[in-house]
């Protein structure tokens, strides 16, 4: 059957997501097509060109239409269909010159698509919102209901998952675990001397060496910018964690052949 969309009242939060562009279970195969997935981000495009520059720049029920759209382009689909709007989105952001980052989330992606690549608080800040929505599982067609349940935009930005660690901290938290512990072993040369400055002295830096087949490891360079080492600390704060679940896993595992039953308490 033959079903009639009617966009008249576009600008209601509650409507708005029934516009032609907008994916629902009947029609979600749409987008896999290469062709039909270019011209939806184009139609999402055209309607944040129309709520900033138009009279309703304002409305809220306006841009939560356009992000609920976003958050139904970026729903489930088979894994031919998946290519294709990989695909879609490359095309869409050579054509634009946008710097296309293939691992970056599918929001992120399909936000920075639809909203421009110049603002990107903006980008951040509605791909952080959406990606919320995705973890409470909300419908896009129950999108702008949940943001004016929880606050707005800005309020769901601020008020992210009580776990999450910045970077920063992540950093912070490997270098407290480091500290603590002994030197694996220490590495002196005629060479590293010449390399070494009294000006760093207790400063960490990240050395790039080669494992050799007697177990050393030849140092091929002495690396003390700031970010790389905080990179290095954000990647070993990984691997703790990584070691911390593993052995909890066994743990439970152990406790479980015993017939001990384990409760963790989430956290809020």
């Amino acid at each position: 059957m033959k079903t009639t969309v009617n966009t008249t009242n576009a600008v209601s939060s509650k409507n708005a997501v029934n516009t032609a562009v907008v994916l629902n279970d009947n029609a979600v195969s749409t987008v896999g097509t290469y062709a039909n997935a270019v011209n939806l981000l184009a139609g999402l495009e055209a309607r944040r060109i129309t709520w900033e520059q138009g009279a309703h720049r304002t409305s809220n029920s306006e841009l939560y239409a356009v992000l609920a759209e976003c958050l139904s382009y970026c729903g489930e689909l088979v894994l031919e269909q998946a290519k294709e709007r990989s695909a879609a989105l490359e095309r869409f952001y050579k054509e634009r010159c946008y710097a296309y980052k293939k691992e970056s989330p599918l929001v992120t992606r399909v936000v920075r698509a639809v909203f421009g690549n110049i603002d990107r608080r903006r980008i951040s800040t509605y791909s952080l919102v959406l990606r919320q929505a995705q973890k409470a599982k909300v419908q896009f067609a129950d999108l702008a209901q949940w943001i004016d349940d929880n606050g707005g935009v800005q309020e769901i930005r601020l008020s992210r998952s009580a776990t999450f660690v910045s970077p920063k901290q992540k950093a912070e938290i490997a270098k407290s675990i480091v500290d603590s512990k002994s030197f694996l072993g220490l590495a002196k040369s005629e060479l590293l001397s010449h390399i070494a400055d009294a000006d760093f002295l207790g400063d960490a830096c990240v050395l790039l060496a080669e494992q050799q087949a007697d177990g050393s490891f030849g140092i091929r360079a002495v690396l003390r910018n700031e970010g790389l080492v905080n990179a290095a600390y954000v990647a070993l704060y990984s691997r703790q964690q990584g070691v911390l679940a593993s052995l909890k896993a066994e743990v439970k595992a152990a406790n479980d052949a015993d017939g001990t039953v384990v409760t963790e308490t989430k956290a809020a």
